[in-house]
């Protein structure tokens, strides 16, 4: 079984901890695995709403060929961090490329991934939504943090910040590359590199939607075929 570098495994009386301001340093025997997990940073200021696109719970999971004494984590998507508490304290866990991370509960399974989309390389967590050696559909979920507003007069009060949802974003990946999911046959045809017409059928006799993520998840699944 794989040693453990994402996140850690607590045994009673066999972990050393060291401590500064940012960063919680654990030694595990007999694993001998050392791991860095960062201090969640904790906001000043009130801000209205959640960045947990699941909720605020934290959730069982399982990691294929890792331990299964494994934190509960909940995805903050504000941040793109997958969260764990340890104590009274909570940390974000260490990213591990290609790690894949699955919710049972919400019958959902994130990859942490290192991804490059129009000229940007990012480094976080995708959903996976199908998973093939040709083409894979990941979706991305985000939360955006927006202003608040100040009150000009001595009546209202002042709106605080607040997250709000941004749309999912849905990408093809082939051979490590990502594309953004194709807005018609034309697009699919391309980036898929397949017939056209035989596409042009598929879509027609199935009604697909290229905004629905069900349809899209159908038509990826067929060019797989």
């Amino acid at each position: 079984m794989k040693k453990i570098t994402f996140i850690i495994t607590i045994l009673v009386g066999q972990s050393l901890f060291s401590q500064n301001t940012d960063i919680l340093n654990v030694v595990t025997t007999p694993d001998g695995f050392y791991s860095k997990p960062g201090r969640v940073h904790k906001e000043d200021r009130k801000i209205d709403g959640s960045p947990y696109i699941n909720g605020d719970k934290f959730e069982k999971v399982t990691i294929k060929d890792y331990s299964k004494n494994v934190q509960d984590l909940r995805y903050n998507a504000y941040q793109d961090e997958m969260e764990f508490k340890m104590g009274e304290e909570l940390y974000n866990a260490n990213k591990t490329e290609g790690l894949k991370i699955h919710f049972p509960a919400l019958k959902k399974t994130y990859e942490s991934l290192t991804y490059s989309y129009e000229g940007k390389t990012k480094t976080g967590y995708l959903v996976i939504l199908v998973d093939n050696p040709k083409f894979s559909l990941y979706k991305r979920e985000k939360m955006e943090l927006m202003g608040g507003t100040k009150s000009n007069n001595g009546f209202t009060k002042d709106a605080n910040d607040y997250y709000e949802k941004d749309k999912d974003l849905y990408l093809i990946a082939k051979d490590k590359k990502f594309f953004k999911f194709p807005k018609n046959s034309a697009d699919a045809a391309a980036i898929f590199s397949v017939d056209k017409k035989d596409l042009d059928n598929f879509v027609k006799s199935n009604k697909i939607n290229f905004n629905k993520e069900s349809d899209m998840i159908k038509l990826v699944e067929f060019i797989n075929k």
